[in-house]
């Protein structure tokens, strides 16, 4: 594989200002909170999203395209104790142009929580919770394909952050059609150095993919994948108008440990961010792609080296310079809405690229009286 020699410099220019690597998604995060006074208590609640993201791409390794729609998920909590949580309701998403409802389902999760360590069995805390970067984990599946089933083990602390997971996608049976499917998951990062008020960090993630089983009727090879990333980042708070200033850079490796059926075995990137953050929840970001032969299985789309809608097409070095504009408004308590702009300039294709979305989150819970 290929090194180019001005994407490495890019990242180690990044590094040495590193900052935190994903996007600010925490308006999309919808964690089980677990607490104290909360022992004993039944409640109702509610999380919904309505989106609307325009992609306007051309010419280019994929089409553009339109996620119009809105989800739901209603839920009762019950709190057993301080340290223990069971949820259970039902997930709806509606697209909008389509009569029936893209996904219903059941949801049902127990969450176990002991100071700065918490476990969830059933519907995990899934998708942007995980605090992956786009080149691993498209920002998109939070829209189309969010809910994750199976176990999870979390720490949060202020210095440290671990999510480590395993979400089976599809259970097999006799004589199956399908191979049984199975993502598991690594997010941290800990910070390791504090200089005045900045404070510098390291992410490490690990995404991992296998298909196969001894069950079915389908005749394909056993497939394992594996995506990572490693860098580092620094986070500096600022007086006056602007709030913090983030830089980060890190590099991503993918392989195919089966070697069977991605059009390359194996690939590498680069990805650096720069994000200016205001008091008034509008951030201003820059950052540079430069891929040789990536593939991310559930990677953004505009980062592979393979065309998520076609296969056969293919550009084994993509190279971008994408600048966001994102700004979350606090219309209410529990209410937000999120308004984005993404343009981006295609360096290998030569051509200017960009999308922009509307979101509207929200959030809520009511109480009842403790139990008897």
């Amino acid at each position: 594989m290929r090194i180019c020699p001005f994407s490495l410099v890019f990242f180690l220019i990044a590094c040495i200002f590193p900052s935190f690597a994903q996007l600010n998604n925490r308006v999309f995060e919808d964690r089980m909170v677990v607490e104290e006074a909360d022992s004993g208590k039944f409640s109702v609640g509610l999380n919904a999203l309505s989106f609307f993201k325009n992609n306007e791409y051309t010419g280019t390794i994929i089409d553009g395209y339109t996620l119009f729609g809105y989800q739901f998920q209603p839920y009762v909590s019950y709190n057993l104790n301080k340290n223990v949580r069971i949820d259970a309701g039902g997930y709806f998403q509606k697209d909008f142009g389509n009569n029936k409802f893209s996904t219903t389902a059941p949801i049902f999760s127990i969450k176990w929580r002991k100071k700065e360590y918490s476990l969830i069995f059933g519907n995990l805390e899934s998708s942007l919770n995980h605090r992956l970067i786009e080149p691993l984990y498209d920002f998109e599946r939070v829209l189309n394909n969010r809910l994750e089933t199976g176990v999870q083990f979390q720490i949060h602390r202020d210095d440290f952050f671990l999510d480590t997971w395993i979400d089976w996608q599809y259970m097999q049976y006799w004589l199956d059609t399908k191979q049984e499917q199975l993502v598991a998951g690594l997010s941290v990062q800990k910070r390791i150095l504090k200089i005045g008020s900045g404070s510098l960090s390291v992410p490490f993630q690990i995404l991992t993919r296998h298909q196969g089983g001894q069950l079915d009727i389908a005749g394909l090879p056993i497939q394992t994948l594996f995506n990572t990333a490693v860098g580092l980042n620094w986070t500096q708070p600022v007086n006056g108008l602007f709030r913090q200033v983030t830089l980060n850079g890190l590099y991503l490796y993918d392989k195919d440990l089966t070697h069977s059926r991605q059009a390359y075995y194996d690939g590498n990137g680069y990805y650096a961010n720069a994000t200016l953050s205001t008091k008034f929840g509008l951030d201003l970001m820059a950052s540079y792609w430069k891929g040789n032969e990536f593939q991310a299985f559930d990677g953004g789309k505009i980062y592979q080296a393979v065309s998520y809608f076609d296969p056969t097409r293919i550009q084994p070095s993509p190279q971008l310079m994408i600048f966001r504009v994102l700004y979350d408004y606090k219309v209410a308590p529990n209410l937000y809405l999120t308004l984005r702009y993404e343009p981006y300039f295609d360096l290998a294709f030569h051509t200017f690229q960009y999308s922009y979305a509307v979101y509207v989150n929200y959030r809520d819970k009511y109480y009842f009286k403790r139990r008897r």
